[in-house]
């Protein structure tokens, strides 16, 4: 392959620049086109580090033939609107998680996306990761035996200003701290990049979630604590804890887990496994290193294998319904938060 993907990037705030940007720099497959934004000087950064155009203007760049696929980073609750208007112009589209705010937009992007007979992702990392994926084959051949639980832990002390500015204070704006438009606190912003992670990791499917969830110092109207816990569909018990105002944040991790009957893995760096059996190399009855290599050090092979599925007409690495899942869980744990009761999932 020797041509590029021309890409519309429409939200050119935080994670537009800090993450998405430089993902082009290293993409293959993937040229920025044009920047959007409704703030022309956030639209017009983003597109000079690339030569690109730069607009306000939404309909401009969903009209522009040299833009085929377009990345979306606005306010969660404009996540829907926006992909489907991309999806009717004919557009790809890789959307920041989460995939929307309700299972009903999900639904819609997706239904969208196989209409128009384009590709819809979300911006997950591990399924681009080659040592999740090396690591997926090893516990799909037995190295922890059979999963019991599953444990995601997240803390952060997000300052004051995250509220009115993001960590970077790049664009002014105050979207995270309403629940309409955030859809939620610390689970969907930052847990549910994990809670993708650790059911592409096991395959397992939450059955059951209870939660309760608070607010105690967060000028929000979102939850900046959290806990979850989950029964999945082999019988395993997952749980969530995650906070975005513990002061200090978190001194010695996180340390994301998985347990099995056979062994326990630690999400430290590297990843720390523990086993009652060798498995391939490593040995039984110690904690041993379990070094799959780095993770990629951009976006660009997001970028590269996005492009490589659309224009191969098969799903990419990380599909619609995979953000589906991820969504689907949260929203049951704000449900059960809310009713104070276990929610069924289907």
């Amino acid at each position: 392959m020797s041509k590029a993907m021309g890409w519309g990037v429409v939200g050119s705030g935080e994670i537009a620049r800090q993450a998405m940007a430089p993902g082009f720099a290293d993409a293959r497959y993937g040229r920025l086109v044009m920047a959007m934004d409704t703030r022309a000087e956030l639209a017009q950064d983003i597109a000079a580090l690339y030569g690109a155009r730069w607009t306000t203007d939404l309909a401009e760049l969903l009209a522009e033939p040299a833009v085929e696929a377009v990345y979306i980073a606005i306010p969660h609750a404009l996540h829907a609107p926006v992909a489907l208007q991309a999806l009717e112009a004919g557009k790809h589209v890789l959307v920041e998680k989460p995939i929307a705010t309700t299972l009903a937009d999900a639904d819609a992007m997706i239904a969208a996306a196989q209409r128009a007979g384009r590709t819809l992702s979300v911006a997950y990392n591990a399924q681009y990761d080659p040592a999740m994926l090396r690591l997926r084959q090893m516990i799909a051949a037995g190295l922890i035996g059979k999963i019991t639980g599953t444990h995601i832990i997240y803390r952060s002390d997000k300052p004051l200003s995250y509220w009115s500015a993001g960590y970077t204070g790049r664009a002014q704006t105050d979207w995270r701290a309403k629940r309409e438009m955030a859809g939620g606190g610390v689970l969907i912003m930052n847990a549910s990049h994990e809670i993708n992670t650790l059911r592409y990791l096991t395959g397992l499917t939450p059955r059951r979630v209870y939660c309760e969830l608070d607010n105690y110092s967060t000028p929000a109207e979102v939850e900046d604590y959290i806990a979850v816990t989950i029964r999945y569909d082999n019988g395993a018990i997952g749980a969530i804890n995650a906070g975005s105002a513990a002061p200090g944040g978190d001194l010695s991790g996180p340390y994301h887990r998985i347990y099995g009957v056979k062994g326990q893995i630690v999400f430290s760096n590297p990843l720390k496994v523990y086993l009652r059996e060798p498995f391939e190399a490593l040995p039984a009855g110690e904690w041993a290193d379990l070094d799959l290599g780095p993770a990629p050090a951009s976006r660009g092979s997001m970028i590269d294998q996005f492009v490589q599925a659309a224009w191969e007409g098969r799903e990419p690495p990380v599909t619609g319904l995979a953000g589906r899942n991820a969504l689907e869980l949260v929203l049951a744990a704000y449900k059960s938060g809310e009713e104070h009761l276990p929610v069924e999932l289907r």
